[in-house]
């Protein structure tokens, strides 16, 4: 599936600025630096998949790098500071939360400090080391080794070796030289994300910018600056052990020492670059529905009407028998994008995905319906899915909400209508067909069914959407 349409806008110095926005809800600018292109992390299970189902998240290409001007220019990390500030001005809102991903943080906190009246909330996550080597020899010493000598040493070794993969890998082309360095990046990957990220990033930030970033990240020092901070601030933390527990862990602890009231959160993995499914990215993202708040449009709490609709995909055991694992997750995914796209775009709130199906639901039956008819559309529409079909279960009642979750007699009676449908058939109750008296849409009598686990018959209508618009009325 596609990454969100690029929109431009211009900073104060006149460069132009691609950025990308999905979600609804608060909004969460987040700035990744020089080393993630717009396109990476939108797929199921990626980063910014995972946020824009509680925020309206919106991520942009720093200048002289992916999509954004690139005429020979390229910016410090100040100059992305401007970048971000351009990003906050697009979105039009008062304020804003705003994330540093890694090389991203410094201008994430430079923005801020720049301009802390335009920012509600600030997030690192696994910042890096931004306190000068000077100040950070005199705290730290170096596993390694005690003597400042040799640690210094060992620094020097490091970024000489980092400045040669980087000369190899992006001057050259070489794409041993790439994967050597993201491998260091996102120790995680698998083969299959390791080839994919070395060909997304070769021609994604310049040479010089990133030859750049070695020694810059050992010049700026932000030790005075950050205990000025006053908003509410979340540090990710590496874990206590692993690949960054020497320098990358020591001074990422010194941020949220070093930010008044910082919390902490410590990281399931060491990984910068969170590859798709990675288990930080839930732990990430649900740290954040916590800090900054979800907007009561999004949340799921209390007991109120509701229409629930529920998704599976037909026959999802004999796909993989029958494409393979790799061939059957791929067209999985892209059946579990489109119907997320479905149920944002009708202002649904997805719950959750359990095997092959998902769990949301609307305020009203419309809104439901349309997203239903969406679904069977897009997918009916895509060659992709070898005829990969899915079938939808809709209902209209009280379900019990809790802690993100919907319990009760009105989900389990929408999961038995969605079983009893066949594959690209769309069912409903016939409280759903009452309550969408008026809109254009034809309905099938499909008769009276007992449900499993229900004593009285039900009457349930399939939708002919093979002629509709999603949004008919």
């Amino acid at each position: 599936m596609s990454s969100p349409s690029v929109q431009y806008t211009q900073t104060e110095d006149g460069i132009a600025i691609a950025y990308v926005e999905r979600g609804t809800g608060k909004p969460l600018i987040v700035s990744t630096g020089p080393i993630l292109p717009l396109n990476v992390g939108w797929e199921p299970g990626g980063i910014w998949d995972r946020l824009s189902q509680s925020f309206r998240v919106i991520r942009f290409d720093p200048r002289g790098c992916g999509l954004s001007q690139r005429d020979g220019e390229f910016g410090s990390f100040h100059d992305e500071a401007v970048d971000l500030a351009a990003v906050v001005s697009a979105v039009e809102e008062p304020r804003v939360a705003v994330m540093g991903y890694y090389i991203g943080t410094p201008a994430a906190v430079l923005g801020l400090l720049n301009e802390p009246e335009r920012y509600t909330h600030l997030i690192l996550h696994l910042p890096i080391p931004m306190v000068g080597r000077q100040s950070s020899a005199s705290t730290y010493s170096s596993p390694l080794s005690s003597s400042y000598s040799h640690r210094e040493e060992y620094t020097n070794l490091l970024d000489s070796t980092v400045a040669n993969l980087l000369r190899l890998g992006w001057k050259h082309g070489e794409e041993f030289a790439r994967r050597a360095l993201l491998t260091m990046l996102a120790p995680s990957a698998d083969e299959v994300t390791l080839r994919h990220l070395t060909e997304l990033m070769r021609n994604y930030p310049t040479y010089e910018r990133l030859a750049q970033l070695v020694p810059e990240m050992r010049s700026l020092d932000l030790s005075k600056e950050l205990p000025t901070i006053n908003v509410p601030t979340l540090v990710s933390i590496p874990p206590e052990t692993g690949g960054f527990d020497d320098n990358h862990g020591s001074f990422a602890r010194d941020w949220a020492r070093r930010i008044p009231n910082a919390r902490l959160l410590v990281a399931y993995d060491d990984t910068p670059i969170l590859v798709d499914g990675a288990a930080t990215i839930d732990q990430l993202a649900e740290a954040l529905e916590e800090f900054v708040g979800v907007e009561i449009g999004k949340q799921t709490a209390g007991i109120a009407t509701r229409t629930v609709l529920f998704t599976d995909i037909e026959g999802s055991t004999s796909l993989v028998d029958r494409l393979g694992d790799n061939v059957a997750r791929t067209i999985t995914r892209q059946i579990e994008e489109v119907t997320r796209q479905a149920i944002t775009e009708h202002e649904g709130v997805q719950i959750k995905t359990m095997g092959d199906g998902v769990l949301a639901w609307f305020g009203a039956a419309s809104a439901a319906v349309s997203a239903a008819i969406k679904i069977q559309q897009d997918i009916a529409a895509d060659d992709s899915p070898n005829g990969v079909q899915v079938r939808i279960g809709i209902t209209t009642g009280e379900p019990i909400a809790e802690f993100g979750d919907l319990y009760g007699t009105t989900v389990n009676q929408a999961a038995r209508i969605m079983a009893t449908a066949k594959g690209g058939e769309i069912l409903v109750s016939d409280l759903v067909r009452a309550l969408m008296q008026g809109h254009a849409y034809q309905f099938v009598d499909q008769g009276e069914h007992v449900l499993r686990g229900f004593r009285d018959p039900i009457r349930l209508f399939s939708i002919d959407w093979q002629e509709l618009s999603p949004d008919s009325s």
